[in-house]
């Protein structure tokens, strides 16, 4: 059910027209065309622009029942089209569009899913997201123990495996999404706001409000690489559990509590390996907190569970996430539904454990990011509806002045406004978002992998529309699971985030929030590092 009203792709706007909000005499139906989109890894560092996935570089497929006056590509494919041939001599073509990875990471656990302006949601809850794992050497982690080389569970899936498998896997990729279905298996995805919050219109063109997009969706079933009520069987020893948050709207905690005796540790986040092994036993009660699109490298020691069937369980919310704590200030998922994540079905080994437990592995060192050149203030915003008590939009912005001295205006703006970051190439500048809302908006930032700082509360003046950062204000430190690199940030609310960012390759980009619903009506703005580009859209 694409909503035509967004600021989207808009195939039937034509070439004049994509890449637009359209306007309609009347409340439209669901748009049944062709499908847009541009496929972005998520997660990848030095990536030239013209291979990001910028949100406009989308294309349609090479179909020819595509009516003439349809635009078949988004208004940057040509100019990225032109550099990709530039650079390595790559040529795009109708339906299609090549791009180069140079895989600079850490090695790290990323992804890949659709990124096409205004209707990634559906892209992605369709199925198109996947894993995409950068490895290192052997040699990257140490056994303090002896000074050798350090041993991971493993192996791991890979390219040319049979299927089903004939192999035991010890380093499994895992992601978790929440979908809904229909009774015949179809996928639920809700076509009219009303799914929401009850409102039956009238919509646009009538009010302000889109007929079929909703602020956010949570699904009632939990999905596991595809699975519903997903199980696996594990032996009593160490295993790699690469986790991703895939979900739409849902922010995951994972709680192992209900597994008797396991003992689990993160090694590694978005950015690759973190400063040191995390006992997330001790530090976080057997809990992970997981916000959209973020990633958890966990060493899951079944050692001492007895032989038998657990359940490792979500207690995050169905709703949106505002932080806290589970039954104090929300309540927890459904436990018969979105409240199991998975079984797993603890069996005997079936011989020695040789990994090398996490309390004795050193982590690759991390270097420090350089000086900063500049500090940048930018706004999470919610708009109501004029015409509805209800949430209207979304979006991104500026905070000006310094909330610390004074109460500082925010500036919402849409996806279409003048651009308002521009690093320089090299740059390295502290990024603070003021989260003006009453939700957690989970940032990523196209293209970097950047340092989390801190978080402290703001005062928000909603009627004027202002900061302001008390001298007796709280700051948080960071969680142990946010240190190392990251390009994702949990902004919670009331609240501004700090990270620190370096800016090394020229080009353009965007900054969103990964609640896809958000992302798909305006919660997104490009940003550009470097001058202007030759030739670029105006």
């Amino acid at each position: 059910p694409v909503d035509p009203t967004l600021h989207w792709a808009n195939p039937p706007g034509g070439v004049a027209g994509r890449d637009t909000k359209p306007t309609f005499a009347s409340t439209p139906e669901p748009y049944k065309g062709p499908v847009p989109l541009i496929t972005h890894v998520h997660g990848a560092e030095g990536v030239g622009d013209e291979s990001d996935g910028y949100t406009e570089s989308w294309y349609l497929p090479d179909a020819n029942d595509i009516p003439n006056s349809y635009a078949r590509e988004g208004t940057w494919y040509d100019f990225f089209a032109s550099k990709a041939e530039d650079r390595y001599g790559a040529a795009w073509g109708r339906g299609y569009a090549v791009q180069q990875y140079p895989n600079q990471n850490r090695a790290s656990t990323i992804w890949y899913h659709d990124h096409a302006l205004g209707i990634t949601r559906l892209n992605v809850y369709a199925g198109l997201a996947g894993f995409y794992i950068l490895r290192g050497k052997g040699s990257d982690v140490i056994d303090t123990r002896t000074g050798m080389e350090g041993i991971l569970p493993g192996p791991a899936p890979k390219e040319g495996d049979k299927f089903p498998s004939n192999k035991t896997y010890y380093e499994i990729p895992i992601v978790i999404q929440d979908r809904s279905f229909n009774t015949d298996g179809s996928l639920f995805y809700p076509n009219t706001r009303e799914f929401f919050d009850g409102i039956s219109g009238p919509y646009i063109p009538e009010t302000d409000l889109a007929p079929i997009w909703n602020p956010e969706f949570f699904g009632n079933m939990m999905m596991v690489n595809g699975n519903t009520w997903p199980y696996h069987t594990v032996e009593k020893r160490r295993y790699r559990f690469r986790f991703l948050n895939g979900c739409q709207s849902r922010f995951l905690i994972l709680d192992f509590n209900a597994i008797s005796g396991v003992q689990v540790w993160q090694i590694g986040n978005e950015g690759g390996y973190l400063h040191e092994p995390k006992n997330l036993t001790s530090l976080s009660g057997n809990r992970l907190t997981m916000g959209l699109a973020e990633r958890a490298d966990l060493i899951v020691d079944f050692t001492d569970v007895p032989v038998g069937d657990y359940l490792l369980r979500n207690v995050g919310p169905d709703e949106p996430f505002g932080g806290g704590i589970v039954g104090e200030d929300f309540d927890p998922s459904d436990p018969e539904s979105t409240g199991q994540v998975m079984q797993l079905r603890v069996r005997p080994a079936r011989a020695p454990d040789p990994t090398t437990p996490p309390q004795f592995l050193r982590l690759p060192p991390i270097d420090p990011l350089p000086d900063t050149q500049k500090v940048r203030r930018l706004s999470l915003v919610e708009l109501t509806s004029e015409d509805y008590d209800a949430p209207k939009i979304a979006l991104l912005g500026t905070v000006d002045g310094d909330p610390s001295s004074a109460p500082a205006k925010w500036n919402a703006l849409l996806w279409s406004e003048p651009l308002t970051e521009n690093p320089g190439v090299g740059d390295t500048e502290i990024w603070e978002l003021y989260n003006t809302t009453g939700d957690a908006h989970p940032i990523h930032v196209h293209e970097v992998m950047f340092e989390v700082l801190d978080r402290t509360e703001i005062a928000v003046d909603e009627g004027n529309e202002t900061v302001r950062i008390a001298p007796d204000a709280k700051t948080y430190p960071i969680e142990p699971w946010e240190t190392g690199r990251k390009d994702m940030i949990t902004a919670l609310p009331h609240q501004v985030t700090r990270i620190r960012v370096r800016f090394e390759r020229p080009g353009q980009y965007v900054w969103h929030c990964h609640i896809i619903e958000h992302e798909d009506h305006e919660m997104m703005r490009p940003f550009r590092v470097g001058p202007v580009q030759e030739g670029e859209p105006g």
